[in-house]
């Protein structure tokens, strides 16, 4: 989301935050979030290490692999997703009003042009 960028710059952090917000079941391990992140597997780990220790993801070991998922259960993931929430409907409010008023500038225009 290009406003939370602006908020938050463009961070690692916020790509893997936004890639499990917009895929709350996806789990991978780091190797592969770094391929798809196209990000090297150092930044990646970091920053899925902080956002483990922040309580926003959880590494799970199954067999020898362990992968990382989001956390549903930490009030700090639900309060991050309800923030983004917001965000992305005050940002369709502000797209709403700005189609809106194009429309409105667009109809004042065809008015004008009528009447010369």
């Amino acid at each position: 989301m290009e406003i939370l960028e602006k908020i938050f710059g463009n961070s690692t952090h916020l790509e893997i935050i936004l890639l499990f917000y917009n895929n709350p079941r996806y789990f991978t391990n780091i190797t592969k979030l770094a391929q798809t992140l196209d990000k090297s597997h150092v930044t990646t780990r970091k920053a899925v290490y902080d956002l483990v220790d922040a309580g926003i993801l959880t590494k799970l070991d199954i067999g020898k692999s362990r992968v990382i998922k989001l956390n549903e259960h930490s009030p700090y993931t639900e309060t991050l997703f309800n923030f983004i929430n917001t965000v992305q409907r005050v940002k369709e409010k502000r797209s709403i009003e700005e189609l809106i008023a194009k429309r409105g500038k667009a109809q004042q225009a065809i008015n004008d042009d009528e009447y010369e």
